[in-house]
């Protein structure tokens, strides 16, 4: 979870020095349109009953069908042993998360597996299946195993971590394909499919999930990602790797300089990218002067906005519940659960009030982005009602290598998933450019990171562009998938 870097103490500091020296002349950075992926139909994710764990299963089935919603604006999930026959069929894609292992599939269930026209299916049943002539015909084995230490994902020549419990061991013949496998140290074997296509069925031997960005999980749920892009013959494909920048949490506390040489140089790069605005920050026990009263920062706002930057609410206080700036505005953290006065009314007026500020201000918010990316769904609808598209993560997604073309709410969500640079330097640009390099063995994602200029120097800036320019990527503009999200996917017909 992304958190707030305004330190008060140290803003003095950081307006002078280094961070206010003139950025070195650099070459424009190359630009391309925004590809997303035509719609594939119909996607219906399936899952296992899961005694004692039923809140697991259904958040982690909400969660995929949610997740491929970069492929599709009609996804849908249901327990395997409730769907309906009918609803199966009709799917033009059926996604079977077998997180149960130990049920052994009932005849009905089977019936309903064998109407789906194309199937993604994940962790285990390979077996059960091949012996009821469903799928995976041109596999042997499917015994589950447990995975021996130092396993590993190989894809496309790159080597990712893993960090499974146990998965199945199995063989593969023609025509069948592995499109990923595992590095193992087995007795039997150096390696197991990891990823298999065979005819109109795709097995990952493995969890799909976008819960997590742990460097454990990342890069295999990455593979998994690009080969299901490549089994649903997702297109078009982007020519060259896509990648964004946000600039984050600015504020009346944000040194004009600092910001003016930040967006002076995204501006000389020929860089694009979104520039999250607070209007009125609140800090209990401080007092801090709203936006309109800093004429210099404003100025500084406006030229960005005719400059590459487009302007994302990032709502109206920021923070209200703690003694710092790190306090969440429409979330209570310590109950996990909405705040006590929430309501759409009530959410419908900071809305509102967060746009009268920008708009008086001439500064024209065209995208949202929750504080700490935490809100209720009544909040998210209400959001909904003013934008149509948004820049962040929505539970249960808390982790997305792609474009959302719709979530729950109705709204196009970009990415984040390089992550930021903190002051304590645990997090750095390097670390971002690490991210985005493993991003490259998928060819539909889009890497997305975001920087606090209040913070950062102008060298971490530059060195965010030209890391990614020096690994391949082109630089999509934002306010792209504001048009798109308004006028459709039938726009481009």
């Amino acid at each position: 979870m992304k958190r707030l870097t305004l330190s008060i103490a140290l803003l003095a500091t950081f307006a002078s020095g280094v961070g206010c020296s003139k950025p070195r002349p650099v070459a424009p950075v190359e630009t391309a349109p925004l590809v997303v992926p035509d719609d594939v139909g119909p996607i219906l994710v399936l899952v296992d009953r899961l005694p004692g764990k039923e809140a697991f299963a259904e958040e982690r089935a909400r969660q995929v069908a949610i997740g491929l919603r970069h492929f599709s604006a009609h996804t849908a999930w249901a327990y395997v042993d409730a769907a309906a026959l009918e609803e199966v069929a009709s799917a033009e894609v059926v996604v079977y998360l077998g997180i149960n292992g130990n049920d052994p599939l009932s005849s009905e269930v089977l019936a309903r597996l064998r109407e789906a026209r194309r199937l993604i299916v994940t962790q285990s049943h390979l077996a059960r299946l091949r012996e009821a002539h469903i799928a995976f015909e041109d596999t042997r084995g499917g015994k589950n195993i447990i995975v021996p230490p130092g396993t590993a994902v190989r894809y496309k020549g790159e080597i990712f971590r893993s960090n499974l419990p146990d998965f199945l061991d199995f063989d593969v013949r023609a025509p069948a394909r592995v499109l990923a496998e595992y590095s193992v140290t087995l007795a039997s074997r150096a390696s197991l499919p990891y990823v298999v296509q065979d005819g109109d069925a795709l097995f990952v031997n493995g969890e799909l999930s976008f819960d997590s960005d742990d460097v454990t999980r990342r890069g295999a749920t990455l593979v998994a990602c690009d080969a299901i892009a490549e089994f649903l013959r997702a297109g078009p494909l982007a020519s060259r790797p896509q990648a964004m920048l946000r600039l984050e949490d600015v504020s009346a506390l944000t040194p004009p300089a600092r910001l003016k040489n930040v967006v002076e140089y995204l501006a000389a790069a020929h860089v694009p990218y979104g520039i999250s605005v607070i209007p009125d920050l609140h800090v209990k026990g401080k007092t801090v002067p709203p936006l309109r009263e800093q004429a210099e920062l404003v100025e500084v706002l406006r030229w960005a906005q005719d400059h590459g930057g487009t302007v994302i609410l990032h709502g109206l206080h920021h923070c209200c519940s703690s003694e710092d700036a790190e306090g969440y505005e429409f979330w209570d953290q310590d109950h996990n659960a909405p705040i006590a006065n929430d309501s759409a009314e009530w959410m419908r007026a900071q809305v509102s009030a967060g746009i009268t500020h920008l708009t008086a201000l001439g500064l024209r918010p065209r995208m949202w982005e929750s504080p700490h990316y935490s809100a209720s769904p009544a909040d998210y609808r209400v959001v909904s009602e003013f934008f149509s598209s948004g820049w962040e993560l929505r539970d249960p997604v808390n982790w997305s290598p792609w474009l959302l073309g719709r979530d729950e709410y109705g709204a196009m969500l970009l990415p984040e998933n390089l992550g930021y640079v903190s002051l304590d330097g645990k997090k750095t640009v390097a670390d971002q450019l690490a991210r985005a390099k493993e991003l490259l063995v998928c060819r539909s994602c889009l890497a997305a990171g975001y920087l606090h200029p209040s913070t950062v120097w102008i060298e971490d800036v530059q060195a965010y562009v030209d890391g990614l320019r020096n690994l391949g990527y082109a630089f999509v503009d934002p306010a792209e998938a504001v048009i798109r999200s308004r006028s459709g996917p039938e726009s481009d017909q």
